[in-house]
């Protein structure tokens, strides 16, 4: 079977060559030539006379002329033979030839040799019409390879190089005259080694090889390359395939991203880091405003309280009429004390990591009454307990800001604080109140710093914080921890 294979490729390759040579020539020369032969074939047949068979090689000239000179010349050498023939039986050969022996020899012949040629023609221009579409494709083919932008190499079983584009000589950095004189059999030509063991790996197991590596090139230069080598088999040959495209480009705009990154993911820290900072010193300064309030200034609203009772009743001994505004004194002292130490408990929650964060809400919504004068009402589910002084705090400063903004900005009467379980079973802190409301829009666009900072807080207790308006009207504010709390 492989010596037929062989024998079939060298005839088709001699043929091949043949062909070229002859179409290379004018046509004249073609022309004359095969008149030449005709002329000989006649001469041979006016020797031998009708018992040599000469038929073949008639046919066989009428295929070089249909084929060599086209359609058009074969039928007119068909005539001549045709007629050449029957000019030649009835010259050299009159007593065997009858008048109606020469006419149906002429008749015969012409039909024959003209359906040969007919039949010649037809499969000649379809083989010359599947050759140009062939040869059409194949320069598409070519075309495709040689402006491709990925480098690809083509290398025989023997190891010569086949096909090399210029995107290989532009990505390895050498001539296209050095590519194909590469052999991937002989490391002296290979100045890649890396490649050179793939390819000679991806031909022994006849696996495809996929990488991704920086390749060094002939001029030393580091280029990032994907390259892809693979076996290919056509009839008893192996080829080797090798693609590789240039990603240095993509590379650095990866390392680029992933640096960027690196630096949003450490100034997103720092940002953090300040951002506690900030409520840490914010913490801290309210704790120290509260502490001030409650010793410095209470204290000394508690030494004007006490001087102008004193005074009041030297006064009212003494019968002077003045006694009514010492009194008014002593009252409005006392009132500024109350909200002195409300304020100053809203500040400085003493109680909140003693008592706990239900218990400081309790006193706080005493608080709201006692300073904005409204309504504020608190619930706690039993079983409820928030553990930890920090997610205390920060749970008792989002109510805080929650309740602020239900005031001053929904102008609420009525507001309600509740710890309760949540739906998934989750401890959640509710604010509700009546005011005018917030609509969802507002609550997901919301930049002021109070809403920033309740955010801010929530996600330092890993809790989900909601915002949005009731549907019996006002505003609802949510805060539901995770399942460790």
């Amino acid at each position: 079977m492989t010596g037929s294979l062989t024998v079939t490729k060298v005839g088709n390759g001699l043929v091949k060559r043949i062909d070229q040579v002859l179409f290379s020539l004018p046509r004249t020369y073609l022309a004359a030539g095969i008149l030449s032969i005709q002329a000989l074939l006649f001469y041979a047949y006016s020797i031998s006379g009708v018992w040599v068979p000469l038929g073949i090689f008639y046919l066989l000239n009428l295929y070089f002329a249909a084929k060599y000179l086209g359609a058009r010349f074969s039928f007119i050498l068909a005539f001549v033979a045709a007629t050449g023939k029957t000019l030649i039986k009835v010259g050299f050969y009159p007593d065997d030839a009858l008048w109606w022996h020469a006419q149906w020899q002429f008749v015969s012949t012409l039909s024959i040799y003209t359906l040969f040629c007919y039949l010649m023609n037809a499969q000649l221009s379809g083989r010359r019409h599947a050759e140009e579409a062939l040869d059409k494709l194949s320069k598409l083919n070519e075309a495709i390879i040689t402006n491709a932008d990925s480098g690809i190499m083509v290398f025989r079983d023997d190891g010569e190089c086949l096909i090399a584009n210029y995107a290989a000589a532009r990505i390895l950095g050498c001539p296209l005259d050095r590519l194909y004189g590469l052999n991937y059999k002989d490391d002296a030509t290979w100045f890649m080694q890396r490649l050179l063991a793939a390819g000679r790996e991806a031909m022994r197991s006849g696996e495809e090889r996929k990488f991704t590596a920086k390749l060094c090139t002939v001029a030393g230069r580091d280029v990032w390359c994907a390259t892809s080598i693979r076996q290919i088999k056509r009839a008893d040959t192996s080829y080797m395939l090798m693609v590789f495209t240039d990603i240095s480009a993509y590379k650095e705009s990866e390392d680029a991203r992933q640096r960027a990154d690196k630096e949003t993911a450490v100034a997103l820290a720092r940002a953090g880091v300040a951002e506690r900072k900030l409520l840490s010193i914010s913490e801290e300064t309210q704790q120290r405003i509260g502490r001030e309030l409650h010793d410095d200034l209470g204290q000394l609203l508690t030494g004007v309280a006490f001087m102008s009772e004193v005074l009041f009743q030297k006064l009212k001994d003494a019968g002077i009429e003045e006694m009514r505004d010492a009194s008014k004194i002593t009252m409005l002292v006392n009132e500024a004390m109350s909200r002195t130490r409300l304020l100053a408990h809203g500040l400085y929650p003493a109680e909140l990591g003693e008592k706990g964060l239900c218990r400081m809400m309790e006193k706080f919504a005493g608080y709201v009454e006692g300073i904005y004068r409204i309504d504020c009402d608190f619930y706690c589910q039993p079983g409820c307990q928030i553990e930890g002084s920090d997610v205390a705090i920060n749970l008792f400063r989002i109510t805080q800001e929650a309740v602020s903004n239900a005031v001053k900005h929904g102008h609420a009467k009525h507001v309600e604080l509740r710890v309760v379980n949540s739906p998934s079973n989750r401890m959640m802190v509710e604010i509700l109140d009546d005011g005018c409301g917030i609509t969802d829009a507002k609550a997901s666009e919301s930049a002021g710093l109070g809403m920033r900072t309740m955010r801010y807080r929530a996600e330092l207790l890993g809790a989900a914080l909601e915002v949005g308006a009731r549907d019996s009207g006002g505003t609802r504010v949510a805060v539901t921890l995770p399942v460790l709390h």
